[in-house]
């Protein structure tokens, strides 16, 4: 059976594959090294978006893994004290 996109994910995260660069408040870059032993730029910015230098189209395994970092990051704490 074919792996999807999630599961590669999920799997390029616990091998160690994603490495955050840069994170501010609106700014994430990051790096993925891919199955093919290439490595791709990665990130998102409010001009750009999501996007991720590899060959495919929409969000692809690496954008979906550095999604998950970006959900499960604790936000900042001047997020936290700004809400309560």
């Amino acid at each position: 059976m074919r792996e999807n996109a999630d599961a590669k994910a999920v799997r390029l995260l616990t091998c160690g594959r994603l490495t955050v660069e840069w994170l501010d408040t609106v700014t994430i870059r990051a790096i993925c090294r891919g199955d093919s032993g290439e490595v791709y730029a990665l990130g998102y910015s409010p001009d750009r978006g999501w996007w991720c230098d590899c060959p495919a189209f929409g969000r692809c395994s690496h954008l979906l893994a550095l999604m998950r970092v970006v959900v499960l990051a604790p936000a900042p704490r001047r997020w936290v004290e700004a809400a309560t």
